[in-house]
């Protein structure tokens, strides 16, 4: 659709900003131009959009010299977006949207058809500005100034919108409201889109395909993956850049850290509170910690302070188990945006609270466990396994500092060591008659103060890992022998 050939250009013939850009925009994709301040961007677009004369190179339009195509015939293909949204005269909204429809009016007069009437209604209601159709544009905000001139831009009927950096004065909802309509057009008109885009992560979840701009040459141009490159990203932009996958569409996320890091300034596990109740073991700590977790509420990974376990009746409902651990959280005054919370039917007063030290790193286990549900998950085919009581939860303390890839490991070490006590104690799957390998609502949360040297590595064969290994073992131990003790005693 649109083909620049060794493109050179820019404001002084004899020092180009753009220096041989070959790039290739096919039918019907959305395309994104990234790069710093300086980079040449803003360029780039003025020698597509006409404004700056080129120097070298040619530009395609469909095949076509984009040279060739008179002003009227441009008009009919391209419609432009800016940042800017100054109009020269006093016009209504309506009447500027009217200009929209200019390049396919015929005759002297370039009166309004049904048909530009009908369109022109369409774009205003899809972009939210009929309420203002007969207000003074100058009177609007910046944001509503911007939906009427993308209501104008797509009056035009455009095969190809180019924009340059169109949500600069558009609020959260409103740049997501515009960008996906945009990405509507191209999917059910076909549109073809150029956009110059600041924010890398709007860019990635919008884009089809990108190009990364740094002193007027690419220096790659591809897919979203392309922002996973962070070493190249921090070279382009001199910011500390960590690329993460966000959690709903399959893109990359950014997060820029600023490189006069504020330190997490935990020092061993001494700042952390115990306390408890019959209804609750609460653990906080006075620092954020990184944290892994498969918690009711705060699953994933994280930054959290509070780690809380609730205990429940045997027969508990359990049809909103989020809602009510928010509001218990809510009645203990501990804040839920910064909170794990687990659940469980063990009495309480079989915590075991274990502590651990190897070579200067100290280690803290809280464990709660009850085998009322344990199953053997090699067999959990074969049979349906009641739930009762019962609930292995754990929470794991370590004063190291670790990678995500080390927490993911660091919760395979202590999964390995609460399967070992389960096999050394001979718990049985009850429905199998097999060693159990857990039970069917077992919980764990790892928190690190992020401390010391960063490793990825957690495993059996490291000091970490070894150190899981036991505080996790003992602590699973003794809290199955208290639970079964106590159930003895009732029996």
């Amino acid at each position: 659709m649109i083909e620049l050939k060794r493109l050179v250009g820019g404001y002084q013939r004899e020092k180009p900003i753009i220096n041989g850009v070959d790039l290739a925009i096919r039918k019907g994709e959305f395309f994104a131009l990234l790069g710093p301040n300086g980079s040449g961007k803003t360029t780039l677009f003025k020698l597509v959009t006409g404004q700056l004369p080129v120097v070298e190179g040619e530009m395609l339009l469909s095949g076509r010299p984009l040279s060739t195509f008179t002003k009227l015939e441009k008009a009919k293909k391209i419609a432009v977006l800016t940042q800017e949204v100054q109009v020269s005269f006093d016009y209504t909204v309506e009447e500027i949207i009217t200009l929209g429809r200019y390049p396919h009016q015929k005759g002297l007069l370039k009166n309004l058809t049904k048909k530009d009437k009908d369109i022109m209604k369409q774009v205003m209601d899809i972009t939210g500005v009929t309420v203002h159709k007969n207000k003074q544009f100058h009177k609007l905000s910046g944001g509503e100034k911007q939906r009427v001139l993308l209501a104008k831009s797509l009056a035009q009927e455009p095969e190809i919108l180019l924009l340059d950096e169109p949500t600069n004065h558009l609020d959260i909802k409103h740049t997501f409201h515009m960008l996906d309509l945009i990405k509507e057009w191209q999917h059910t008109k076909g549109l073809t889109v150029f956009a110059i885009l600041h924010d890398l992560n709007v860019a990635s979840l919008y884009a089809d395909r990108l190009a990364l701009l740094y002193n007027g040459r690419f220096l790659e141009v591809g897919d979203s993956d392309t922002l996973r490159k962070e070493e190249q990203l921090e070279r382009v932009y001199d910011v500390l850049i960590k690329a993460g996958p966000h959690p709903v569409v399959p893109k990359p996320q950014l997060l820029m850290t600023p490189k006069l890091e504020v330190k997490n300034e935990v020092h061993g596990l001494d700042n952390l509170v115990f306390d408890m109740d019959e209804r609750c073991v609460h653990v906080q700590s006075n620092k954020p910690l990184r944290t892994i977790s498969n918690g009711v509420i705060g699953e994933g990974i994280q930054w959290y302070k509070h780690f809380c376990n609730f205990h429940v009746d045997k027969d508990y409902n359990c049809d909103h188990p989020q809602k009510d651990i928010r509001e218990w959280l809510r009645q203990r005054e501990i804040p839920t945006e910064q909170s794990v919370g687990m659940m469980t039917a063990v009495k309480l007063s079989d915590v075991v609270v274990s502590k651990k030290e190897i070579e200067g790193m100290e280690f803290m286990a809280v464990v709660t466990a009850g085998v009322g549900n344990a199953v053997d998950i090699t067999k959990a085919e074969l049979c349906k396994t009641p739930v009762t009581i019962g609930t292995i939860n754990i929470i794991l303390f370590i004063d190291a500092h670790l990678t995500d890839g080390g927490l993911v490991n660091a919760m395979m070490s202590a999964t390995e060591a609460k399967v070992k006590a389960l096999h050394d104690l001979k718990v049985q799957d009850m429905k199998t008659g097999t060693i159990a390998t857990g039970t069917s609502t077992d919980a764990m949360v790892l928190a690190v103060t992020q401390q010391g040297e960063k490793t990825p590595y957690a495993g059996s064969g490291t000091l970490i890992g070894k150190g899981i290994g036991h505080l996790v073992y003992e602590g699973v131990t003794k809290a199955i022998q208290k639970y079964q003790k106590r159930i003895g005693q009732h029996i």
